[in-house]
């Protein structure tokens, strides 16, 4: 057990770096002719994952938090883990299959149960694919410009995976099918590949052509949807936080949200900024950004009012099913919280103190119940999951002051 006593949350801290844009900021240097640096990788267990996967294809040299990778001859025979990281393990599977040689990629935990056969059915008219207990091994080969379909509504990292596989030979096209959730990480993967000098467009189809050349030096962005619990838990305890750091469009929504809550939240470019109070509900879509739904869902508890957040069904496939681990912890408050019609709906303030909470194994549910456990006064049953994104979280939630 981890525990935090009840009080205000206030001082000044860095943002994490954006986890979800590290990890497509190393695999496209992987790709890329020329050498690029990478400033401000946090070494989260993803961020790791991502290193062991494209060393097999990259010179990697790494300076604390800066990384400089550069492409080379891949190997023939290569073998890693990506461990519990979801966006590696689809993302290699799809790009060794246009590398000639033989990989295995080796996969644990929570990822033994998350969905990647629709990813590899595609994979297996352009190669040879097979999934083993444990791991998938890819022969891989040159492919020629492909044309392939892919369901859209279960994981979007099957069309990043296949977008990277298309960039890293002569171009594909895409066609999604069924409704897009989590688009706006499809459309992360097209800005990250755009940087990176390759054409893609967004439509219809996904179409991206061949080709990667070094951008020089890049700055990771911020990870909002990882910092926004230290606001969501300043705001909840009356206290003031500002979040240095540069926001993606990836998680740009949130400080509207939390507007909408009520609470004084502000960015200048540069920082943001959180105080004041939540006191409204609000009623919001977050199927293109499943991450925001644990700090909305968090925000929503204290509101004494009611506040309904849709497009959540896909949750169920994540390192956890979030939809029941969201609404445990929100039920561990003494939240009124229910799942119905394909969205939950939330009503608080919170009815208890000293609260024993579960991360479920989920990194982002670790965080929910940290921020919680701040709030409320409580314990952490493992702290272990927030590694895998943001492994410093739970030095300032303890600490609370400035960095």
């Amino acid at each position: 057990m981890y525990c935090l006593e009840a009080g205000r949350l206030e001082g000044r801290f860095a943002m994490p770096p954006s986890k979800p844009m590290a990890q497509r900021l190393l695999l496209a240097s992987a790709l890329a002719e020329g050498e690029t640096v990478l400033r401000g990788v946090e070494w989260s267990d993803d961020a790791v994952a991502m290193l062991r996967a494209i060393q097999p294809i990259s010179v990697l040299r790494v300076r604390g938090s800066d990384v400089v990778v550069s492409r080379r001859e891949p190997d023939f025979y290569r073998a890693f883990s990506v461990g519990e990281s979801g966006f590696t393990l689809r993302t290699a599977v799809a790009l060794y299959a246009g590398v000639p040689g033989l990989t295995a990629v080796y996969f644990g935990g929570t990822l033994k149960g998350r969905p990647i056969d629709d990813l590899i059915a595609v994979l297996k008219r352009l190669t040879e694919v097979v999934k083993l207990p444990g791991a998938v091994v890819i022969r891989g080969r040159r492919l020629g410009k492909f044309r392939v379909e892919v369901k859209a509504d279960v994981s979007s990292q099957y069309i990043s995976g296949l977008m990277f596989l298309a960039a890293a030979g002569e171009g594909g096209v895409i066609t999604p099918v069924g409704e897009r959730k989590s688009w706006s990480f499809v459309e992360a993967t097209a800005d990250v590949l755009r940087l990176f000098g390759a054409k893609v467009e967004l439509g219809d189809v996904v179409a991206v052509d061949g080709g990667l050349r070094s951008p020089g030096e890049v700055d990771v962005p911020g990870d909002f949807s990882l910092a926004s619990f230290l606001a969501v838990a300043a705001v909840a305890t009356g206290g003031e936080v500002e979040l240095t750091g540069h926001l993606t469009k990836l998680d740009a929504t949130l400080v509207d949200i939390f507007r909408a809550m009520g609470a004084d939240v502000s960015y200048d470019g540069h920082a943001v900024k959180a105080r004041g109070a939540f006191a409204k509900g609000v009623e919001v879509d977050l199927g293109g950004n499943p991450d925001l739904v644990m700090p909305v869902a968090l925000a929503a508890a204290v509101v004494d009012d009611v506040s309904i957040i849709r497009g959540v069904e896909h949750l169920r496939f994540k390192e956890s099913d979030r939809i029941a681990t969201v609404a445990d912890v929100l039920e561990r408050l003494g939240v009124d919280v229910q799942y119905r019609d394909g969205a939950l709906h939330i009503r608080g303030p919170p009815r208890r103190r000293g609260v024993e909470f579960k991360s479920h194994g989920d990194h982002r549910i670790g965080l929910m119940a940290l921020a919680a456990s701040r709030i409320v006064g409580g314990c952490v049953d493992d702290i272990g999951p927030v590694a895998k994104s943001w492994p410093s979280a739970v030095l300032y939630f303890a600490a609370g002051g400035n960095q």
